[in-house]
């Protein structure tokens, strides 16, 4: 048998589907099947029923996969021992809200290339439960996500925070009556959509706060809400370092009076079953340079701390 070998099958194993897992390794499906095919001829024994719709594991493969990844944990971990300088190496896909790649995503990516030049990453920006189900499926390697998974196969460790505030085009806000659910029922909400990490903090908001909300409307990027705020097509809320620049242009203006929105609190998820060596460099990384309050760069000249 060979690392390669184990390499496809950890993959497939751990990934949604052959497809999945020949894309994360860069190989075509067939080279992927290939190599599983010498492997089970190795050891004498099939790893995978392929007599459904789905391959799905046998007995054999369920025993010899935790096996498997300690065994290419400790050949990640030989490798650095004697290569001192060689740093971390591999491909790393990830998730990312919009908030995030904004604020501290550039200099994640700067200071990752220069420490690790041999390491790869790949950001996605997505909403939350896209990115969770991709994590799950192995499409991803890690998400950066607000709140915590509720799935058995992913771990959450909270890693930084966002602050929110209401605004509104000043027409709006002086126009119309102060109190939330008067002006919630005379205009929409523009919001994020359900799938977003903030649905769960409006829902808070509203049981808090016992405002009944009327119409509403969704778009699943901030750039978008800020835009649909800005034109007075409704009323809604912004990301404090989204909004701040956006006020001090005099665009919008803040609801002030209203309920505060409680703080929105991000997690570093990752699959339980990924215990690769690169993963803990990474999450050291992340702690390092995760800032949901940094200046978002497009919409101000300030230059992000730490430049």
């Amino acid at each position: 048998m060979t690392l390669k070998q184990l390499e496809a099958f950890f993959w497939a194993a751990t990934c949604a589907s052959f497809a999945v897992a020949a894309e994360r390794l860069h190989l075509s499906v067939s080279t992927l099947s290939k190599r599983i095919s010498e492997l089970e001829a190795s050891l004498g024994e099939p790893l995978f029923d392929r007599g459904t719709y789905r391959a799905t594991l046998t007995a054999t493969g369920h025993s010899i996969l935790p096996r498997v990844s300690a065994l290419l944990d400790q050949t990640e971990a030989l490798r650095l021992s004697v290569q001192h300088d060689a740093g971390l190496q591999g491909h790393v896909r990830f998730g990312v809200g919009e908030l995030a790649s904004q604020t501290w995503l550039p200099r994640f990516m700067r200071l990752a290339a220069e420490r690790y030049p041999g390491l790869q990453l790949e950001p996605n920006v997505e909403i939350g439960s896209i990115m969770e189900h991709a994590l799950e499926n192995g499409e991803l390697d890690f998400t950066l996500a607000a709140g915590t998974s509720s799935r058995r196969s992913i771990t959450s460790r909270p890693l930084g925070k966002a602050d929110f505030v209401w605004v509104a085009a000043h027409r709006i806000a002086t126009s119309h009556d102060a109190h939330p659910t008067k002006l919630l029922q005379d205009t929409p909400l523009v919001t994020m959509p359900p799938g977003a990490g903030t649905h769960r903090m409006i829902e808070e908001w509203l049981s808090r706060t016992g405002v009944i909300l009327g119409r509403s409307l969704a778009c699943n990027t901030w750039s978008a809400v800020s835009a649909l705020l800005i034109e007075a097509v409704g009323v809604g809320f912004l990301p404090q370092a989204w909004a701040g620049p956006l006020m001090d242009r005099g665009l919008l203006k803040p609801l002030s009076k209203w309920p505060t929105l409680k703080p929105l609190h991000y997690s570093l998820q990752m699959r339980r079953d990924d215990t690769r060596p690169i993963m803990r460099s990474i999450q050291s990384l992340l702690e390092e340079v995760v800032d949901f309050e940094l200046p978002v760069s497009f919409l101000t000249d300030k230059t992000p701390k730490g430049n």
